[in-house]
């Protein structure tokens, strides 16, 4: 079954502690203290290690998160709140909320000789500033059995093994911290190296010929426990970025009455871009918005190396008040996502660039 309440903590930072390799050489973890609105003072324990063959976890890190969840987010008041697991509202998702690219992580050991080379040098500065300025943190994942603190504050999903019970989709863990001096946004995610990097839509299982998260990294996958899934066969031409289409662009809020029958301007679209060297058909490819609405692209889409496309996704509205914008494969295997804030779509007939 999937990770019991899920859950986001909004509170203020207070103190941090971290356990190294010397204290708990197995599974230690950063433990993060909070207060809400009261005088009591929780902890959050965030793992940093794994006991599975693959030990690292990938480090997600943005010091200046820009996402459509943060309007959501700023509105809630201090204390825990119970979260759907569900598109379209504040749940985390790392496939498909576009919160960050997989494939963009550092995956680090726990803690090692050296200089900013493992997650507690990479971790601990930005929480010990957090806790400095006593900054506000948004924290998701499990709440303790007796709601004295929260833990799963990493990806839950992908997982194989004995782990594989408490996968779900929108319901992973992870920390923003909105800085008090600058008002900005630190996002901190985590995933475990031996997690996929694409899962099911119903369950949050690994998807048959996943790559793991390390292999995505660029490391070599281990000997790992019999239920997870093999290796994804190389392609006959090899294409160093995973997004092999792209998603450049998107006209999300037209001139005009959209969606009315006296409308003549033009509609809402995506552009998608072909970075390969090769044709590829988009039959059967997906779009999806922020509620996951799909819309399914037709056979005679094809896309030749470099080309670019504009797609009308005409049965699959895209939100004016910031959204997302994700582009699935026939095998149901995330190609690219993208996201824009309320702010981003304001202006009618304003095309959002996401990439040059």
């Amino acid at each position: 079954m999937p990770i019991d309440r899920y859950t986001m903590w909004c509170a203020h930072a207070v103190s941090v502690s971290a356990e190294t390799h010397d204290q708990d050489p197995e599974s230690p973890h950063i433990h993060l203290f909070y207060k809400d609105d009261g005088a009591e003072t929780y902890r959050a324990s965030i793992n940093v290690k794994s006991t599975a063959a693959i030990s690292e976890l990938a480090l997600y890190k943005d010091e200046n998160f820009v996402h459509p969840i943060i309007d959501k987010l700023q509105q809630f008041d201090l204390g825990m709140h119970r979260v759907d697991s569900a598109p379209g509202g504040i749940a985390f998702d790392y496939i498909r909320g576009n919160l960050l690219d997989l494939s963009s992580g550092i995956l680090l050991p726990h803690d090692v000789p050296g200089v900013e080379n493992d997650l507690l040098d990479m971790i601990m500065p930005t929480l010990q500033r957090a806790v400095a300025k006593q900054s506000r943190l948004y924290l998701f994942g499990e709440p303790y059995s007796d709601n004295k603190g929260i833990h799963d504050v990493h990806m839950n999903q992908g997982s194989a093994g004995r782990f594989r019970q408490y996968n779900g989709v929108w319901q992973d863990g992870g920390l923003i911290i909105e800085d008090a001096g600058t008002g900005r946004h630190v996002a901190i995610f985590l995933a475990f190296g031996s997690q996929a990097a694409h899962t099911d839509e119903t369950y949050g299982h690994p998807l048959p010929t996943s790559q793991l998260i390390a292999e995505l990294l660029g490391h070599a996958r281990p000997d790992v426990e019999p239920d997870v899934v093999p290796p994804r066969p190389v392609p006959e031409v090899l294409i160093p970025d995973d997004r092999r289409i792209a998603i450049v662009a998107a006209l999300v809020n037209p001139e005009g009455s959209e969606n009315q029958p006296d409308h003549t301007g033009r509609p809402e679209l995506v552009y998608l871009l072909n970075r390969s060297t090769q044709g590829i058909s988009l039959r059967n490819w997906t779009i999806l918005n922020r509620n996951d609405v799909p819309h399914t692209l037709s056979g005679d889409v094809w896309l030749a190396p470099g080309e670019a496309r504009a797609i009308s996704p005409a049965d699959t509205p895209l939100s004016n008040k910031g959204g997302l914008i994700s582009l699935l494969d026939a095998d149901g295997f995330k190609v690219d996502g993208v996201s824009y804030t309320k702010r981003d779509a304001e202006e009618s007939g304003q095309i959002i660039l996401f990439r040059a």
